[in-house]
């Protein structure tokens, strides 16, 4: 009977009996939006509370940006492609991590409503705690696609809102984040949730391919069909170890997430040496059946698989890094050749860098172009897990090896590394303890899980990076020097970001990149980001671009004004003219005084073009002129 009654009246009757009546309003909407406004009861959020969608802070962006920087990578073509396709039915589209915090944000140029366009910002804390019931948290919540709008959400002022989002698992089951298309206009309800799910979708796929596996699987219903499914994949190591499984593989065998390690055989009936040998000898597709009964129709999944699974563990095909290899700066390729040349040798590489100076993408180019590039790239930051962990994160643990252990046991990154690549970044934070251990199996080639006694031979490329000086370091007793000389083989130093040699084309490339070729920067704009002094190197450049980005309006040049205001502050601003500014023994107010004077002088006292010369607001300019006034002379 519910069904026949209009979906307005059901919102409203369902929020009656919620709010007015405590009770709970089955069968008129969504149980995922009812579970929500039961927490945000619980939570005691005050229907009535006034929305607020404040940013994370810089640091907190740039930190937010580095952990989601997989996501982000795999996001951002579909999500591109997403905001062309809504744009014009006034959509506007926003990616979130787990926590409902916007990742990254697309506003339609049609959309006028302040609140949406408030809401729609990188940075901006929409977790359900913040901003009470939404179609984002809905979604990572229940893990399915969500549509919620206008008086679905908790908070009344929220009622503005029209949302569908649905949720990105990755390969391991985790959720990631979510999509979320948002209009002030009633949504379509099944071509809504239809695009959100596309987009995550594509996403998912993404996620699956960055795996690098050594065999994709399709998954298919019909013998005669030869397309490979998009959904229904499954990603194999070299010995038939389950890499990730697409969400809807997840569903078939009732595996919500990875916690054990799996093999091919444990979820199907054939043998994965069959499943091999059957696509060599081009018998595609092979027929197997899932322990539940379930019968599918195997194929790979790309064009170069027959080729793919002819590769020899024991012999890979060779391929070195091109002696052409350009990062821009003729310093940085230089090294990276002589770096790829070095690997062919089977020495290991020492990447030396600030933090966010590019060392992870090094590692992967040179990964990429080595011997090892058809095995597995597998990277370990040794700062960022703890020391209780990162033992059995390294090495693995056997069954029963302590509690909680995984049955079965389960590989450490080492033996995951195997014919593949080891990048182990920050390796000058490796307890002394663990290093000794690392020491070994570089030595001996063979890795020990943790509660075993029997070693497994490894063969892999290792790559280390570190921001230390890994020498003092030795010499201060906090780092091993027998271990530093088995790391360096050949050393790569990454320069700073203001001292790269290409700054201006890189910074132009990193904007094209960021925006699909969709921005241009001004000259001003560009000038202020050559002078600034990039303290947070790389990922402080991303930041930067992608917070202009989401300022600007669509189409519009991005200006000086757009960039975030340490970048444009007028301290770090040149005026232009040809007198220069006196900073020696200057305070920070005085600085900032004299370049305001010299702002105003330039543009004979016009407030607005100065304003504009120097990337800041008419009131900014006027409000820091009255504090610098009343500081002092």
């Amino acid at each position: 009977m519910n069904a026949l009654i209009p979906a307005d009246h059901r919102r409203a009757k369902a929020r009656e009996t919620f709010f007015e009546h405590g009770q709970i309003p089955t069968g008129l909407i969504d149980d995922a939006i009812v579970n929500s406004w039961q927490r945000c009861s619980a939570a005691s959020i005050n229907v009535s509370e006034r929305v607020q969608f404040d940013t994370v802070s810089r640091s907190g962006l740039l930190e937010l940006m580095d952990s989601n920087q997989i996501l982000l990578e795999a996001a951002t073509q579909p999500l591109e492609q997403l905001g062309q396709t809504v744009n014009g039915a006034g959509y506007s589209v926003l990616l979130t991590d787990d926590k409902g915090v916007a990742l990254a944000a697309r506003r339609s140029g049609r959309c006028a409503n302040t609140l949406i366009n408030g809401a729609f910002r990188q940075g901006v804390n929409l977790s359900e705690a913040t901003i009470g019931t939404s179609a984002m948290s809905c979604a990572v919540s229940e893990r399915r696609p969500v549509l919620v709008s206008g008086v679905e959400h908790y908070l009344h002022a929220n009622r503005v809102f029209n949302c569908a989002a649905s949720p990105i698992v990755d390969p391991m089951g985790r959720v990631l984040g979510a999509i979320d298309i948002t209009r002030g206009n009633p949504l379509e309800p099944g071509g809504a949730l239809s695009l959100v799910q596309q987009c995550s979708a594509r996403v998912e796929r993404q996620l699956m391919g960055m795996l690098s596996p050594w065999l994709m699987v399709s998954l298919g219903w019909e013998q005669n069909d030869l397309r490979a499914s998009g959904d229904l994949l499954v990603a194999l190591g070299q010995e038939g170890q389950v890499l990730g499984l697409s969400p809807r593989v997840r569903e078939l065998t009732g595996l919500a997430s990875t916690d054990e390690t799996l093999c091919f055989q444990d979820l199907f009936d054939l043998r994965f040496d069959e499943l091999v040998d059957g696509f060599r000898g081009r018998k595609q597709p092979m027929t197997a059946r899932m322990h539940s009964g379930l019968s599918f129709s195997l194929r790979p999944v790309n064009t170069d698989a027959r080729k793919t699974v002819r590769r020899s563990s024991a012999n890979p095909p060779a391929k070195r890094l091109p002696d052409s290899t350009d990062f821009g700066d003729p310093a940085i390729s230089r090294q990276a050749t002589l770096a790829g040349r070095a690997m062919e040798k089977g020495l290991p590489v020492l990447i030396l860098g600030e933090t966010g100076t590019g060392k992870e993408v090094m590692a992967k180019s040179l990964h990429s172009g080595s011997m090892s590039s058809s095995g597995t790239f597998v990277a370990i930051n040794c700062a960022a897990i703890p020391e209780s962990l990162i033992e059995g994160e390294l090495f693995g643990h056997a069954e029963g090896a302590y509690t909680g252990a995984r049955r079965g046991g389960a590989p450490g990154k080492i033996e995951q590394a195997d014919s593949g690549t080891l990048f182990l970044d920050e390796i000058g934070d490796m307890p002394l303890g663990l290093q000794s251990r690392l020491l070994r199996v570089l030595e001996t080639r063979e890795v020990t899980r943790l509660g075993s006694a029997t070693p497994k031979p490894v063969r892999f490329q290792l790559i280390c990076a570190t921001h230390r000086n890994l020498s003092e370091a030795a010499q201060n007793g906090d780092f091993r020097e027998d271990l530093l000389y088995r790391i360096k083989g050949m050393t790569v130093r990454l320069p700073r970001l203001a001292e790269r040699s290409d700054l201006q084309s890189f910074i132009v490339d990193r904007c094209r990149a960021l925006t699909q070729g969709s921005r241009e920067l001004s000259q001003d704009c560009l000038d202020g980001l050559i002078r600034y002094d990039w303290p947070g190197n790389v990922r402080e450049l991303i930041y930067a671009l992608t917070h202009a980005d989401a300022l600007a309006e669509p189409d519009e040049v991005l200006e000086l004004c757009h960039l975030p205001e340490e970048i444009a502050a007028p301290t770090t601003v040149a005026v232009g003219s040809n007198r220069t500014v006196n900073r020696g023994g200057s305070t920070l107010k005085t600085l900032e005084r004299a370049v305001i004077d010299e702002a105003l002088a330039i543009e004979g006292g016009n407030v607005s073009r100065a304003a504009k010369r120097l990337g800041i607001g008419r009131a900014t300019l006027y409000r820091r002129f009255k504090t610098a006034s009343e500081d002092g002379p």
